[in-house]
């Protein structure tokens, strides 16, 4: 489904100020078998089960609160729903006028039935993606004590074969602002973290890689180590990047999903100056800052390109 247009997206924007959505809440993903995926993300990745449903596991970081990542029985591999947090109910509705205002369609504000409750309001992007905007949802309040699991979802980076159609979009509906620009791709800003999206101009829409912050240097080794235990080697890595300034070790993980571990993401507000092509140009033979990292895997290529959006729509579970 095209959403258009994207004239009245950017009026959108300019009447919103700062972003409506302040984080990205959770990823959902169907999985071709439900236990070894659970197995994978509850062991060596380093997230904790905090519910299950028939045919559903969500799992939440060490950061607490939010359920980070949902698995859903499917016959393929592939994301089902991205799930964003807005700040109320009130400010669901808002956007709900706002968004079928420009022509996107999309759900009512309705109660949700999966894990933690709230509200939700559910449309797709232009590329088709399953967008949840939720607020209100319950939170637990502490989430494992380990140092080295992950704290919370850091970034979803997406592959788009129109990305000044997305760009717009998603400054427009959802407020979100272009900090940095490199030859390869572009990075949406939405709270004090660099970016919380990404978009890689593609000829496929698919997920990039979904990213997972943890809390510094050493608890990204201790992550690369378990993964390794486990018997996945890093696809790309250990660096540091050019824009967001983070710490960075890709892997492609269970049933091929594109996953980053990353740690000391730039912290920005609004004064920070978006930055050029021209400014990230690469030091010649360098895949990032440190000059370590080294080309990611072909593996890690192919994994980046390979898992697609889910056309179909999307009804979890509800609760028990």
């Amino acid at each position: 489904m095209m959403n258009k247009p994207v004239t009245k997206m950017k009026s959108m924007q300019e009447s919103a100020g700062r972003a409506f959505v302040f984080s990205l809440r959770s990823v959902q993903f169907g999985v071709v078998d439900l236990a070894a995926a659970t197995d994978f993300f509850s062991g060596p990745w380093g997230l904790e089960v905090l519910a299950r449903t028939p045919g559903s596991v969500y799992l939440r970081a060490a950061g607490g609160g939010d359920c980070a990542i949902g698995l859903h029985q499917r016959d393929k591999t592939e994301v089902l729903r991205a799930d964003f947090r807005a700040a109320s109910r009130a400010a669901l509705e808002e956007r709900h006028a706002a968004l079928r205002a420009a022509g996107v369609q999309c759900s009512e504000v309705e109660p949700l039935s999966e894990p933690g409750g709230g509200y939700g309001l559910t449309f797709r992007d232009p590329d088709g993606r399953s967008l949840l905007l939720v607020a209100e949802d319950a939170q637990e309040a502490t989430g494992s004590p380990r140092r080295d699991a992950p704290l919370k979802l850091s970034h979803l980076v997406l592959n788009s074969p129109q990305p000044q159609v997305l760009e717009d979009f998603y400054a427009g509906a959802l407020g979100f602002r272009v900090v940095d620009r490199t030859r390869k791709m572009f990075f949406l800003n939405c709270n004090s973290d660099h970016h919380t999206i990404a978009v890689v101009p593609s000829d496929v829409t698919t997920l990039h890689h979904l990213a997972f912050e943890l809390g510094g240097f050493d608890a990204v080794m201790r992550g690369i180590g378990r993964m390794r235990d486990a018997g996945y080697s890093i696809g790309w890595g250990v660096g540091r990047h050019g824009p967001g300034n983070n710490i960075f070790a890709y892997f492609s993980g269970y049933e091929g999903l594109p996953l980053e571990y990353t740690a000391e993401v730039q912290q920005i507000d609004e004064t920070y100056a978006p930055g050029s092509v021209e400014k990230w140009v690469p030091t010649p033979g360098r895949n990032d800052q440190w000059g370590a990292a080294g080309p990611p895997s072909d593996e890690l290529k192919k994994a980046e390109h390979r898992v697609m959006f889910s056309a179909e729509p999307f009804a979890a579970p509800a609760a028990s």
